[in-house]
């Protein structure tokens, strides 16, 4: 009893100094509830099961550059897009160059086409006005939805 009061200016100034930080964290937490989740979500949920391997890439990229009208074709992954770029003849017409986005589709399973949107960029090396052209595909969809005529 004697330690509590000769200290007793100490013990309450303890006492209220942990009630303010208790206060603090039920603020913060007021304030931002979600702070150590992940702003956006689990967006890459389950891309194990369908990851798309080095060894897939350059079996799309030889898919593409096998036909005539393509001279170069880079693929990459960044999450749950494939992007890939494509760059054709001068003499290939708008119409031979979106055909290619089936090449593309028949190197990739179902599970995979399920689960990445998947984006080609499509030019030629020289200026032309209506190159480039790009192709989207969302996950859910069947066909590429393509830029308009320019």
């Amino acid at each position: 009893m004697d330690f509590i009061k000769k200290n007793k200016f100490t013990i309450i100034a303890v006492g209220v100094f942990l009630i303010l930080v208790l206060l603090l964290v039920q603020v913060k937490n007021i304030f931002f509830p979600n702070e150590g989740s992940a702003i956006y979500g689990n967006r890459l949920e389950g891309i194990e099961s369908v990851k798309i391997t080095k060894d897939k890439k350059t079996k799309i990229e030889k898919s593409l550059t096998s036909d005539a009208i393509a001279t170069d074709a880079k693929v990459s992954v960044s999450g749950k897009i494939v992007e890939v770029i494509i760059t054709v003849n001068d003499e290939t017409s708008v119409d031979a160059a979106k055909g290619l986005s089936g090449k593309v589709l028949e190197n990739l399973s179902d599970k995979e086409k399920e689960y990445y949107d998947i984006q080609i960029f499509i030019n030629k090396k020289s200026e032309s006005s209506e190159f480039p052209i790009i192709g989207y595909r969302h996950h859910a969809k069947d066909e590429f939805s393509w830029t308009k005529n320019r």
